[in-house]
């Protein structure tokens, strides 16, 4: 970036290590606090766990295995997905650049407490820009992804609230479609009106200007920096065939994982509630989100085995379920986006459409 724009240096700069040990000090300390709640839910429940632990002994080797197959298949969707977005950008990765993105991306994003989704976004930036996109291009394409794939959650979210009977479920399931369907629609209004990004141009510039002016950040000029940004968004030519494919491969994305947990449950020898499964697993994925311990480690498992319970599924083998669920999608894949990151780190990205150097020919096809 560059610093012709960028404000000197004044007391907020003086306060940020400051800031940062106080930051580093909340962090640890809620860490603290989530491992000591941990270990007393464990020692109250004493008896429960050790059940658990035993029927690991006894768990169905089928479903356990199309349990791990489910999640391999959700994070090929979810690389698929990003690989269809850039697509529509002009820049084409091949499908096994695109799925070792996509595992890299979420052991940064589910290893490190508070910092993780930063961090991914950082990493997945710095590696779309050295496989030849725009800045530009590389942000709005990791925003998209993320507009993609939450609306998709959020509408798988509905539908099992409207299959969960329960009349204010229902109620709310269809009213959440309705609410995703209009801001999609919306959105793909604006862009297209020439009046309506005027105004929206104007407000971001107002935005970050008083942001600027607060916190000092973003660096640059607001115009030119939100001119930028609308000439990378410009650069996305969506076809229908590209937008019907990059929601199939989000809607994959969240399938896979749910049919994981449902998996699980099997392999721990217990029938699946599927009518209410989905609101049981979406509770383990708002747990995730609070990002106080890696992945949610700790709040995923208590969300998502209180869920269970709550459907019926008896407490012992939700536990085991949940740990089996738990163990495929976090810490195994885990291990597999920090052994994918080493071997990027000793690959350089190719660059794509490279020049040809012998003849002045037509430019090279994305």
């Amino acid at each position: 970036m560059t610093s012709a724009h960028e404000p000197s240096p004044g007391p907020a700069a003086a306060e940020h290590p400051w800031r940062r040990r106080l930051r580093s000090w909340r962090r640890w300390t809620l860490i603290v606090v989530c491992a000591v709640l941990l270990a007393v839910a464990i020692r109250v429940e004493e008896k429960m766990v050790a059940k658990s632990f035993d029927s690991f002994a006894h768990l169905h080797l089928r479903p356990l295995i199309a349990a791990v197959g489910m999640e391999v298949l959700s994070m090929v969707a979810l690389g698929l997905m990003e690989r269809r977005i850039l697509i529509m950008g002009g820049l084409r990765l091949n499908v096994r650049q695109s799925i070792a993105l996509a595992y890299a991306s979420n052991a940064f994003s589910a290893s490190l407490p508070m910092v993780g989704s930063g961090a991914a976004s950082s990493f997945t930036y710095k590696r779309l820009v050295a496989h030849g996109a725009t800045p530009a291009l590389a942000g709005w394409a990791m925003i998209l992804s993320g507009v993609a794939s939450n609306a998709v959650f959020v509408v798988i979210i509905c539908i099992g609230g409207i299959f969960s009977e329960n009349v204010t479920g229902i109620a709310a399931g269809a009213a959440g479609i309705a609410l995703t369907i209009l801001v999609v629609w919306l959105a793909a209004v604006a862009v297209r009106r020439p009046g309506v990004q005027e105004r929206l141009i104007r407000a971001s510039v107002w935005v970050l200007t008083r942001s600027q002016r607060t916190i000092r950040r973003p660096a640059g000029d607001p115009a030119g920096l939100v001119a930028s940004s609308v000439s990378g968004l410009g650069s996305f030519t969506p076809h229908r065939s590209d937008v019907l494919r990059a929601v199939y491969s989000a809607l994959r994305n969240w399938a896979f994982d749910l049919l994981c947990l449902a998996f699980s449950i099997k392999a721990a020898g217990v029938r699946v509630p599927w009518w209410g499964i989905v609101l049981a697993w979406a509770a383990g994925a708002g747990g995730s989100s609070l990002s106080l311990t890696p992945g949610g480690l700790g709040v995923v498992e208590a969300a998502l085995t209180a869920a269970l319970v709550a459907l019926g599924v008896p407490a012992a083998p939700a536990l085991t379920a949940v740990l089996i669920y738990r163990g495929i999608t976090f810490w195994l894949a885990v291990a597999i986006g920090w052994v994918v990151y080493l071997y990027l780190r000793r690959t350089k990205p190719p660059a794509t459409a490279p020049p040809a150097p012998a003849s002045p020919g037509p430019a090279a096809k994305t």
